[in-house]
């Protein structure tokens, strides 16, 4: 099942309908295409995101289900923006190719990568990691194949953005090592054709660099929240995104009033209890909190 995601006039990207029947299909992860096993549940959770002051640094784990079939060597997250917002490049620390960034726009951005992974703007914009290709003989021929990649039941930290954009939702793709899928020919196919990784990538949402703080409100707040319980399930407790999207509300009404103070203290108790709900065990996960904590705070900060 396809998803689209389009870039919303106010700088943010912005789901389709098509984002609720994928949410209802993967919750938190991205799941194999129909037909295919091979990769069975990615995940791409964020564990922090600090200011630097010049720009918001986003770090995430990959994650890799024990019942999967094979390795994660591709994992690319949509990191597309409006025409005005060019095309800008941020440092990036680790191996990183630019040979396809200057083709299309994107959110101003710098990568961190594993120390064996390298990262590259692709010309539809999405930002890539991927484990380093070496070679392997098979059947007296040399064939490529996926060092250092994400075995089943594994996770990987080091994976990282540099942005000074906001969090949003993103789409991403993972896919699966070369010699995983495609070290032997396809059966039935001419000449001996193998298939390529493409072929089984998995989908899914994460969190990342989506709108620009100017354009940042407790309106979106209020919709990263909607996303956050339904469809995507990060929160997985109707009470508790009943408690928060209630606090969110008397917020919302409070700014109507104009009664900024009101609002202030209303959204300290948003944080308070998504602080209280994020942490093993607890029912508001890694991309819930900090897409939800660090717009918040930035709402809170700047009435």
């Amino acid at each position: 099942m396809p998803f689209h995601l389009t870039s919303a006039h106010s700088g943010r990207v912005a789901l389709t309908g098509l984002v609720i029947a994928l949410g209802e299909l993967c919750g938190p992860y991205a799941r194999a295409q129909s037909g295919s096993r091979l990769l069975d549940r990615v995940g791409l959770d964020v564990t922090s995101v600090v200011d630097s002051s010049r720009y918001l640094i986003y770090r995430y784990r990959m994650t890799n289900s024990a019942s999967s079939g094979g390795g994660v060597a591709v994992l690319a997250l949509d990191v597309s923006a409006t025409t005005e917002t060019g095309r800008v490049l941020l440092p990036f620390t680790g191996r990183v190719e630019h040979g396809a960034s200057g083709r299309a726009y994107h959110v101003p951005l710098g990568g961190l990568a594993p120390d064996t992974w390298k990262m590259e703007v692709l010309y539809n914009a999405r930002f890539e990691w991927y484990a380093a290709t070496v070679g392997a003989v098979v059947n007296d021929s040399w064939l490529p194949a996926n060092g250092d990649s994400v075995a089943p039941g594994e996770s990987r930290d080091g994976f990282g953005l540099r942005s000074p954009y906001l969090p949003g939702v993103r789409g991403f793709i993972a896919q699966p090592t070369w010699q995983a899928c495609c070290s032997r020919p396809t059966p039935g196919a001419p000449d001996g054709e193998h298939a390529a990784p493409g072929a089984f990538l998995v989908r899914g949402f994460a969190v990342g660099p989506a709108v620009r703080p100017e354009a940042m409100s407790l309106a979106l707040v209020q919709s990263d929240l909607h996303q956050a319980c339904d469809p995507l399930r990060w929160i997985a407790s109707g009470t508790v995104c009943g408690e928060l999207r209630s606090t969110a509300e008397r917020a919302s009404a409070a700014l109507k009033r104009g009664d900024d103070q009101g609002t202030k203290e209303i959204l300290r108790a948003f944080l308070s209890n998504l602080d209280a709900q994020h942490g093993p065990g607890k029912p508001v996960n890694d991309n819930a909190y900090w897409l939800l904590k660090v717009n918040a705070e930035y709402v809170l900060a700047h009435m």
